[in-house]
């Protein structure tokens, strides 16, 4: 072989190899390209979660809260109510007692009807 066709023929070889490198290169690039926006989206996620999160939390708290202030009015309604029930059947005791009365013999006719 001469010289020159030798030359030739690295040449082309050498152009091929740059070809193929540079394949390699933009496969690699492509892949780190993915890798890098996978791991940029998981921590967009991420926060969007830790944020709904967040939001759901205070949600709740405000709710318990709401709930623990109703809890307290309807108790604090309730023991009114049965202070006023108690004074009424001190200031009234007999038209009180009737009314129990009436309401076990009612239960007891009840209980005594189902039996048969």
């Amino acid at each position: 072989m001469s010289g020159r066709s030798e030359r030739a023929e690295l040449r082309e070889e050498i152009e091929e190899a740059r070809e193929e490198l540079a394949e390699t290169v933009d496969a690699l690039a492509a892949k780190t390209e993915v890798g890098r926006r996978v791991g940029e989206k998981a921590d967009e996620v991420k926060g969007a979660v830790v944020e709904k999160a967040d939001q759901v939390k205070d949600t709740l708290t405000e709710r318990a809260h709401e709930a623990k202030e109703r809890v307290e009015d309807l108790t604090e309604q309730v023991g009114a109510r049965a202070g006023e029930a108690v004074a009424f059947a001190r200031r009234k005791p007999v038209p009180v007692a009737v009314v129990a009365a009436l309401l076990a013999g009612l239960v007891g006719l009840v209980v005594w009807l189902r039996s048969r």
